[in-house]
């Protein structure tokens, strides 16, 4: 039987290296794809609780919806499209979030308003 050449050892060495490089690059992926999703997760959270369900809709589902993804991903362990989508459905979510603090504030200031013609109004009939 042929001894195997230093050219094929370091064939051989080569695909090994590669393949261990490539483990521990997908293994890495892993606890970032957790944090991602998890941020996404908290995005979402804060997103509803300021009442983007009803104020940003659009926004709030399409947030939801990259965090299914996001989750489904990571459940299949695909730990490179589960960031992606986490990464976007934090994004979303906090569009969701600013759209909502937006109309909040503007309805705050509407009311601000109303509540100033009324005083100016009545500031007006007093006797002079």
């Amino acid at each position: 039987m042929n001894e195997p050449t230093p050219q094929a050892h370091r064939g051989i060495f080569l695909c090994l290296t590669l393949a261990a490089l490539s483990a521990v690059s997908c293994a890495s992926h892993g606890p970032l794809a957790t944090a991602k999703v998890a941020q996404a997760e908290r995005a979402v959270e804060d997103a509803q609780q300021a009442g983007a369900a009803v104020s940003a809709p659009l926004e709030f589902r399409t947030a939801q919806d990259k965090l299914k993804a996001a989750q489904a991903a990571m459940t299949k362990g695909n730990h490179e499209w589960a960031i992606q989508s986490a990464e976007q459905a934090a994004i979303d979510g906090e569009y969701a979030r600013a759209l909502a603090a937006n109309q909040r504030v503007n309805t705050m200031s509407d009311e601000m308003n109303q509540y100033i013609k009324v005083l100016r109004q009545e500031l007006e009939r007093l006797p002079k």
